[in-house]
């Protein structure tokens, strides 16, 4: 047993020499070796939030334009639905039409219309003059469906795909021949 007491007591004498460690002071020894002061803490900060304020901006800027996309669509679907409703019909019996209601944006049809007429109504629906040179040309009766979304360039062409008629557009001037 006296063995045992040996190193009991080599045990306390070890014990007893050993200083205390003060784990505090070890753990901001091993802080300043491993984690470097941050001097960029601000500025990072400053930006991380010029980031999320161009963030949001470019989101803002995206739903305004998306938006306006969406009602440009809805005028362009609005006026496609128009073009597709039934055209007008245009009867020369019933030519006491108004200027107004002359120069609208609808699909017309001309059915039994003097070409002279149709001409006159689509030149002041294009701003356009008419000479005529051919009365008896002018005087030919019609059917025509006419969509004002067309240029008038391609309208005379469609008329004067007509037997007899010769239609030609030149310096914004109709002429028949």
């Amino acid at each position: 047993m006296e063995s045992n007491d040996k190193l009991e007591q080599l045990l306390r004498q070890m014990y007893a020499e050993e200083p205390r460690v003060d784990v505090s002071e070890e753990w901001r020894k091993f802080e300043a070796t491993h984690f470097p002061k941050r001097t960029w803490a601000p500025v990072m900060k400053w930006a991380a939030m010029l980031i999320g304020i161009l963030l949001l901006s470019g989101i803002s800027y995206a739903a305004v334009h998306i938006v306006k996309s969406i009602n440009r669509t809805a005028e362009v679907v609005e006026d496609l639905q128009s073009e597709t409703a039934e055209p007008r019909i245009y009867n020369s019996q019933s030519s006491a039409e108004s200027a107004d209601s002359m120069l609208t944006a609808e699909p017309k049809t001309f059915e039994n219309v003097p070409l002279k007429d149709i001409v006159q109504e689509m030149a002041a629906y294009y701003r356009a003059t008419v000479d005529i040179k051919n009365a008896e040309t002018a005087g030919l009766r019609l059917y025509y469906p006419w969509n004002p979304q067309m240029p008038l360039m391609q309208v005379v062409e469609e008329l004067s795909r007509f037997e007899k008629v010769e239609l030609t557009l030149k310096d914004n001037q109709i002429t028949i021949e």
